[in-house]
């Protein structure tokens, strides 16, 4: 067994574990909302900042294995027909604990987007909550998903009211296969690995883009994912 095969069966391995503890976190903080005793100081938002972290942890265990699955040729990659508004209501059900719990609001707008779109399922799904817990983390007060018909393409858009971007980051733009970044030692995977599911998806000469920027109707960050 090579090393990147060995890696992509540990990760599975640990994905497993990880989903485990992250139900475990869920089931934890759902008693805690339901008892008539307020928990110790703290204790709830330690929960939820576990909760946040496995999740995370989860979500770049789920793209370490599709990356090594893309770049093997291995990669079910099945554009199918999406129904947006149930695609949108699972991407709330994964973040709405950790909203409620950070006393924040979560703004949702697809109004303007049409019933559904053809993209593979899993790999936006992944791209869009990663988005979503990092809105999560960084946002004041609001969190906003919004999904619109933009010309020839679907644009799905995450926002929150924090401070935004780092000047390096927006001239940077997405990152390659570069390592870690010592600003911030971050291996930019979530970045890097939306860039590549997003150009999968084509259609005649577009293919898909991703964006990251600041400011908008919440006035913090904002990240970009334009669907062909």
């Amino acid at each position: 067994m090579d090393i990147s095969t060995f890696v992509a069966a540990a990760a599975h391995d640990m994905k497993n574990s990880v989903s485990v503890i992250s139900a475990y976190l869920e089931d934890a903080l759902q008693q805690l909302a339901r008892t008539d005793t307020p928990p110790p100081p703290g204790v709830a938002e330690s929960t939820a900042q576990a909760l946040y972290e496995t999740q995370r942890v989860n979500g770049n265990l789920v793209q370490m294995m599709a990356l090594f699955k893309i770049e093997e040729g291995m990669y079910p990659f099945q554009p199918q027909p999406v129904a947006l508004d149930e695609f949108v209501d699972e991407l709330l059900a994964r973040v709405r604990p950790l909203v409620k719990l950070k006393g924040l609001t979560l703004q949702v707008n697809a109004q303007s987007a049409p019933p559904d779109w053809v993209f593979d399922r899993d790999l936006i799904d992944s791209v869009v909550v990663q988005a979503l817990f990092n809105a999560v983390r960084y946002a004041r007060h609001t969190v906003g998903l919004q999904l619109q018909r933009e010309g020839d393409g679907l644009a799905i858009e995450v926002a929150d009211d924090g401070q935004g971007f780092p000047a390096f980051m927006l001239a940077q733009g997405f990152p390659t296969r570069q390592g870690i970044d010592t600003r911030t030692g971050s291996t930019g995977l979530g970045l890097y690995f939306a860039r590549l599911a997003a150009g999968l998806h084509r259609h005649g000469e577009l293919s898909g883009s991703t964006q990251l920027a600041n400011g908008g109707a919440l006035g913090g960050g904002r990240f970009i994912l334009q669907l062909p």
